[in-house]
């Protein structure tokens, strides 16, 4: 205790304990003495050599007397509790728990015959159920100890199993510091409190069953004020003095243990003896003076109870019920009455101006519930009752400055004349009473509902709110429209020969019906109809020139070119066959160009194509429509690149695509001669598409024969043909204005939507890795290689390589590989050139998850073994790509990752890995361990540990090497086993952090 602890009120009573007695007798209040109890026992705690808690968390320790001071503060505290009758509610809202349970077993060790090592000692909490309670009743001083440490122990239980937001503060004594016991005591007081709580219960439910409550209890005369009375070497008073013990109401003892005991039961969810515990509870209460009810409501908490009361069905008292104040509580009290008087309180709420905009949302919420369960049929009320509540929200959202929502307006426009009646009602009542804003507020809402025709121009609120005769003669409600009650998007005439017109432009436009195209049309005017959209256009120069094509025809060729962009093959194919009807039997006077109607039978075998391709839907999905096999699709595409005229240059990309994907390489060697009318005829950027499906035809076929030579010469045609398209032109300024780069990126775009398209498994890979070797040779970074398996056919070592422009291959690359991807989601080999791509770029978690989704595909999601080569029943994890794997999870601060990583490679890099277990990880740490197999690795990471005095991390690392299936003595193909499953359970983690 330091001397400038001397100024302390608390100091004072310390050395003159008769103080407190002069102050009680001088009339000093419960209240203003609470203060001094904490001070009392925070300064007792903070005095003591050691903490107050046993080895055994169910035994209470007992001090022992050894100092003049301890005790006396003991006996003080002891004192303020017995003065405020031991009130456990008043206690709790005073001193903290670990303060509290200090006190509570001080009584306990004040009892007589609580000598140190006694055989009648209660500081087992075990041995309170044995006792015999009758006998502890009289006088009642050791009953009302046990029966308060145990009420304290329930209540406080329920309080520490509740979760919360607990105050974190270090218990690391620092001097010169006062530490609070509050907190440094907390947890311990937690666990005694967890092991002690079933013995309370059942001492509780004990005491219940017998009805065993003291007759008295100690007063604050009853403990001695000096030491000289108290025994030897203990805290415990030879006997109670029974004139100073003061009486008390044995049913009063009996209800608050029921209360607490019922409290604890629902906690626990016995419910049915929380039942019989409040049950209890309100007999012993029944039979309370006037006097102990007073202490009881001290005690209990009526609001809590009632909850309580009301989840068990049990009744409410009505003493018990609290009124409500807030709007919410009386529409709860409402609703469990049938919404009997709710009105009433709406009526209030309104005239009580509360603004809170819960207020209104709770009104809002209110009127919703109230129409499902009346459309629902769950209450049944009058037709009235609805718009009535209707009407009061909508006066309290006026007041909040809301406008009158379309809702409102639709639900008062066929109200009754009782309605109406409250409606006038209630705003005059208001009016009467509201303030400038509000009148103002409330004369916008007149005038919103004489216009909208819910009030007339009679209604005498238009006298109250103040508007005068010349603006009664302006508040005109608008003209009402019959309105059609069917949904199209065809807007309501009225009449109108505009609208009408507008009706049918927009028809022409959304309708893709062949036969109500030509009758739209027709009523339009071909002429008029075919300026009805700028947008109608067509594929070719040729047939958007005027007066070429009859008008009809160019709307129907039009809407096919719309179908077609929307992949709607079957009504594409349907307004061509009406295009081709209307061509053959309805146009005969007029003139229309004779190769037309080839140009149609060329968009037919086009749909065809276009219908291949995307398999999502075909044209024989319509009925009365067939769909060519594969044989026949391929011998018309053949023989129509012969035709004359040449066909449409999308006609000769698509029949091209075709045999390409069909693998038809001499086919479309033959077809793609020079001499050919379609490749004379052909311009920019189309010959750029003719020559390279004619180069990889080639290519194809002389990779099928092996022939070196001819390997080489078109793989450098290739190369060279899509090198020119993404390399540099040079740095000065074109001459010709930038039209040769403007040719150059539209020849671009043409070969990689062609190449997008390719759908020939070992074309689509070769492709892909021509272009991922121009990436390649345009970074020039051999550690960001892109790895692909057709490498050795592209000629990376030619001098115009150096022009290659890195973005704009990569924008190519990314194009085509996405493309490959979307048609084979489970090609590992490109989910790996994906993967580079990122890594290039470092984005090194994109790189990490496709790097795990490509070993995920090769090894049938971690079912397959996997190794460095290539074995049957393996599948192959290269040793770039393990590296790749380790640099991507490092640079993602994963360091224990990479270490697991690293042992993937045949040879793993130690001192890296030994590296990384040094640094701070951003991961798992120690959690990964159990996926480590090398013994050089956790041997390493014990040793580590152990310098640093990491106990937990080192006890996992021990715990890993004692596994039995990674002794460095076991037979190969058991460390490889053991290997393979932590392998798998590593990649597993991976995946599922991922995808």
């Amino acid at each position: 205790m330091s001397v400038d602890d001397g100024d302390s009120p608390w100091f004072s009573y310390l050395l003159d304990p008769s103080k407190l007695t002069a102050d009680i007798e001088s009339g000093a209040t419960v209240t203003s003495l609470q203060p001094l109890l904490l001070d009392l026992l925070s300064n007792l705690l903070n005095n003591q050599t050691a903490g107050f808690f046993a080895d055994n968390p169910q035994e209470l320790w007992y001090a022992k007397n050894e100092e003049r001071k301890c005790s006396v503060l003991r006996n003080l505290c002891l004192r303020l509790a017995a003065f405020s009758s031991w009130s456990l509610g008043t206690l709790e809202k005073v001193l903290p728990s670990p303060l509290l349970l200090y006190l509570l077993t001080a009584l306990v060790q004040a009892q007589p015959g609580q000598e140190e090592e006694a055989m009648n000692s209660l500081a087992s909490t075990i041995r309170h159920t044995e006792l015999d309670l009758k006998d502890l009743a009289i006088p009642g001083p050791s009953l009302q100890a046990l029966t308060l440490l145990h009420r304290w122990v329930v209540r406080t239980f329920m309080v520490i199993r509740t979760p919360m937001r607990t105050e974190r503060t270090s218990t690391v004594m620092v001097p010169g510091v006062r530490r609070d016991p509050a907190v440094m005591y907390r947890d311990q007081t937690h666990t005694l409190v967890s092991a002690v709580a079933p013995t309370s219960i059942k001492f509780l439910q004990a005491v219940l069953d017998i009805e065993a409550s003291p007759t008295s209890v100690p007063s604050h005369s009853s403990f001695p004020a000096t030491v000289a009375v108290l025994s030897t070497g203990s805290y415990s008073v030879p006997s109670w003095d029974t004139s100073t013990l003061m009486p008390c109401d044995p049913k009063l003892e009996l209800a608050l243990a029921a209360h607490d005991l019922g409290c604890c039961y629902f906690f626990c969810e016995d419910y049915d003896r929380a039942k019989s515990c409040f049950s209890k509870y309100f007999t012993y209460t029944s039979q309370l003076s006037v006097a102990s009810k007073q202490q009881l409501d001290v005690e209990v908490e009526k609001a809590r109870l009632a909850g309580y009361l009301i989840c068990l069905d049990l009744p409410v008292p009505e003493d018990d019920v609290v009124e409500q104040t807030s709007l919410a509580g009386k529409i709860i009290v409402s609703a469990n009455n049938q919404y009997d008087g709710i009105n009433k309180v709406l009526e209030e709420d309104n005239l009580s101006r509360d603004q809170k905009e819960a207020s209104t949302s709770g009104r809002e919420l209110l009127e919703l519930e109230l129409r499902e369960k009346i459309t629902q049929g769950k209450i049944t009320a009058a037709r009235d009752f609805l718009p009535s509540i209707l009407v009061q929200n909508m006066v309290r959202r006026t007041l909040r400055g809301l406008p009158l929502s379309s809702r409102v307006k639709r639900s008062l426009t066929n109200i009754t004349e009782k309605v109406r009646g409250v409606l006038e009602d209630q705003v005059g009542k208001m009016l009467a009473v509201a303030t400038d804003r509000e009148s103002k507020l409330l004369k916008c809402l007149v005038v919103d509902l004489v216009v909208e025709g819910i009030l007339g121009q009679k209604s005498k609120l238009v006298n109250l709110a103040g508007i005068a005769q010349a603006e009664r003669a302006k508040l005109l409600p608008p003209p009402k429209f019959k309105m059609s009650a069917k949904q199209s998007f065809v807007m309501e005439t009225f009449g109108l020969e505009k609208i009408t017109k507008l009706n049918t432009s927009l028809q022409m436009m959304s309708t893709f019906s062949p036969g109500q195209v030509v009758t739209l049309a027709n009523s339009m005017g071909v002429r008029g109809a075919r300026k009805t959209s700028s947008r109608w256009m067509l594929e070719t120069e040729q047939l958007n020139r005027p007066n070429l094509v009859p008008d009809l025809i160019f709307i129907l060729l039009a809407k096919v070119n719309q179908l077609k962009k929307m992949k709607r093959w079957s009504e594409a194919r349907l307004m061509l066959d009406k295009a081709q009807q209307e061509l053959r039997g309805g146009l005969k006077n007029e003139r229309f160009p004779p190769w037309l109607g080839g140009h149609m039978e060329g968009e037919h075998l086009l749909l065809e194509h276009l219908a291949a391709v995307d398999k999502d839907e075909t044209v024989s999905s319509v009925p009365g429509q067939t769909q060519l096999s594969p044989d026949e699709l391929l011998s018309r595409t053949a023989s129509w690149l012969s035709v004359e005229p040449p066909p449409t240059p999308a006609l000769v990309e698509s029949s091209l695509l075709a045999l390409l994907n069909a693998g038809d390489w001499e086919a479309v060697g033959r077809l793609s001669h020079p001499n050919m009318g379609y490749v004379v005829s052909s311009r920019p950027p189309h010959t750029s598409v003719i020559l390279l499906a004619r180069n990889l035809a080639f290519l194809m076929l002389n990779l099928r024969a092996n022939n070196p030579q001819m390997i080489k010469k078109f793989g450098r045609d290739v190369w060279e043909m899509v090198a020119q398209l993404v390399s540099n032109g040079g740095t000065k300024r074109p001459k010709d204005g930038g039209a040769a780069a403007g040719l150059v990126s539209r020849e671009r775009a043409a070969v990689t939507a062609f190449l997008c398209q390719l759908a020939h498994e070992p074309l689509k890979r070769l492709t892909t890795s021509l272009i991922a070797s121009l990436f390649n040779v345009a970074r020039d970074d051999p550690n960001t290689d892109i790895l692909s398996p057709d490498s050795a056919v592209w000629p990376t070592g030619l001098a115009t390589n150096q022009a290659i422009q890195e973005r704009t291959v990569e924008d190519m690359l990314t194009q085509v590989i996405t493309s490959a991807i979307a048609k084979s989601p489970k090609d590992p080999t490109l989910l790996r050139m994906l993967a580079d791509i990122q890594f290039a770029n470092s984005r090194y978690s994109s790189a990490l998850s496709l790097y795990v989704e490509t070993t995920a595909v090769k090894s049938d999601f971690f079912q397959l073994e996997l190794g460095s080569s290539l074995t049957l029943g393996m599948a192959t994890l290269e040793e770039s790509v393990v590296g790749r794997l380790v640099t991507c999870a490092r640079e993602l601060g994963r360091l224990t990752q990479a270490v697991v990583l690293s042992q993937f490679s045949q040879e793993p890099n130690y001192a890296q890995a030994f590296k990384f277990l040094e640094d701070r990880s951003l991961d798992g740490s120690d959690s990964l361990y159990g996926c480590i197999w090398d013994m050089a690795v956790l041997e390493f990471a014990m040793s580590l540990h152990t310098k640093r005095g990491e106990v937990a991390r080192r006890r996992e690392a021990l715990h890993c090497i004692w596994q039995l299936e990674l002794n460095t003595n076991n037979d190969e193909e058991i460390i490889k086993e053991a290997a393979n499953v932590r392998k798998a359970m590593f990649l597993r983690s991976l995946a599922m952090q991922f995808f």
